[in-house]
């Protein structure tokens, strides 16, 4: 600015030099001073308007002011590529000083230092003049900070009490014994503050930004606000904190990722997507709970203060919706496969019942030596149609031969060839005790019983499972403790 006022200043004495040529040109040549006069004034004017402007940071002539503290600063202290991060230049003059380019500024103390707006400082906060007045004076109680970079500032002592600091950055800041009290930290960025001993009593923190790096401890605060506005977000609802209470309700939440969910398939592809991370080396993650929002959950994952978090959540976010493809294929095959089982189990069933109809002799009842074949009375024992009598000896035997002619059993351990005998036999013995009204529930258990061990011969787990699963339910349509307990029993000898 002051090259630029210097610049001005110079057209200002060209002009004047101008105008006193003129002046004395036309006392020899008459009326040619008049127009000397008016032409210097034409230069003269517009200068002293842009070097006006721009001593008062007009940002309509930023550029030109950029271009003359740059003029200025090539006779000033040279900065460029100096660390200057944690120096102190409390009260230096830094006219003309060259700040563009320093290797860092981070927490550099500017309290008190004079003539910081004639420094070249272009690409750095200290641009804007709210930043350098803020710097400076360290006094910015009830003003607008808001969308502000101040990254690495040092603030140490501020005061900043009821000021607006609205989605402002103050990442890695220096913002120890700062006061601000009152103050709005909506969507304030502030990974890697430091907020030790800093005053944060009403205070308004919707939505701020901090991580673990972040030391919550020592702050000084009697309650805070949640949400902007709303004194039911209060918090503590009344009273004040507990010494460690502030730290302990929000510095967890910075060891915590939160993802969106919508469907139960959503959360069940979050799930397996975090357990794949945790085999992929992230251990510690775990679905620490879920919050309904709205017509949302909210699926609080937490994760140990040493991984990086941002890194972990993106790569969630990735592997969420392959997972969702992977459970709805898995759903179809599950389907289709119950579709085949159902299938297979009522064909054998089918095939069972034909086999014994053809392996059982069919009695056909005569009367006066004529053979009656039209009778719809025969009896068909060991079958399942409709109208059958029970023939309880017959279950009795066929129990009793399954018990001596087990055979191979490899769906059973070792050793329990005994005691399947034992539980057959007493079987046998409670069916044979069912009441009339129950013959068909005792035929469905004995065939379910044969099928079960037939299966269990052919080494065929999955099939064995749902035979053994109709087995239990035939045993139960019995109401029979008796018959139920060894069913169970039985089942569980074959590996069900």
């Amino acid at each position: 600015a002051g090259a630029v006022a210097g610049a001005g200043a110079g057209a200002l004495a060209g002009a004047v030099a101008g105008a006193e040529a003129g002046a004395g040109a036309g006392a020899e040549a008459g009326a040619g001073a008049g127009a000397g006069a008016l032409a210097g004034a034409v230069f003269l004017l517009p200068a002293v308007f842009i070097a006006w402007r721009i001593r008062k940071e007009d940002p309509l002539f930023a550029g030109l002011q950029q271009w003359g503290l740059w003029l200025g600063s090539l006779g000033g202290t040279d900065f460029r590529a100096a660390n200057l991060a944690g120096a102190s230049l409390r009260g230096a003059d830094l006219k003309h000083a060259h700040l563009a380019g320093a290797a860092s500024l981070q927490r550099t103390d500017f309290r008190g230092a004079r003539n910081l707006k004639f420094a070249y400082a272009k690409g750095t906060p200290l641009e804007n003049p709210a930043v350098r007045e803020l710097l400076t004076s360290c006094q910015g109680q009830g003003n607008s900070y808001a969308a502000l970079h101040l990254q690495g500032a040092n603030l140490s002592g501020a005061n900043l009490a009821r000021a607006d600091l609205t989605e402002a950055n103050l990442s890695d800041a220096d913002l120890t014994g700062t006061d601000l009290s009152g103050a709005r930290l909506l969507k304030t960025q502030l990974i890697g503050a430091d907020l030790r001993g800093a005053r944060l009593t009403g205070a308004c923190i919707q939505a701020w930004n901090i991580d673990k790096t972040v030391d919550l401890q020592a702050i000084h605060c009697h309650h805070v606000f949640l949400e902007l506005g709303n004194p039911k977000s209060r918090q503590p609802p009344s009273g004040a904190f507990q010494e460690g209470e502030f730290s302990k309700l929000f510095q967890e939440v910075t060891e915590t990722m939160d993802f969106l969910v919508e469907t139960k398939l959503e959360l069940a592809a979050l799930q397996r997507a975090i357990a794949k991370l945790r085999e992929q080396g992230a251990e510690g993650l775990e679905v620490q709970g879920v919050e309904r929002k709205e017509d949302a959950v909210v699926v609080h994952v937490a994760a140990p203060p040493e991984i990086d978090r941002e890194r972990i959540h993106a790569q969630a976010l990735r592997e969420k919706p392959l997972e969702m493809k992977l459970l709805e294929a898995e759903s179809r095959a599950k389907d289709f496969e119950t579709k085949l089982l159902m299938e297979e189990r009522h064909s054998n069933v089918l095939e069972d019942i034909l086999d014994k109809s053809l392996q059982r002799p069919i009695h056909v009842n005569a009367q006066g030596g004529n053979a009656v074949t039209n009778d719809r009375s025969q009896t068909i024992t060991g079958s399942t149609l409709t109208g059958v009598i029970l023939n309880q000896g017959d279950i009795h035997g066929r129990l009793t031969q399954l018990a001596g002619n087990m055979g191979a059993l490899p769906a059973a351990g070792a050793g329990a060839e005994t005691e399947l005998k034992e539980l057959l036999i007493r079987l046998a013995e409670e069916l044979n005790k069912v009441p009339e009204e129950k013959a068909k529930d005792a035929e469905d258990v004995t065939e379910m019983v044969e099928r079960s061990m037939k299966d269990a011969r052919k080494g065929k787990p999955s099939r064995l499972e749902a035979t053994l699963d109709s087995l239990r339910e035939s045993a139960r349509s019995l109401d029979n403790s008796a018959v139920v307990q060894t069913v169970s029993e039985i089942a569980r000898l074959l590996g069900g």
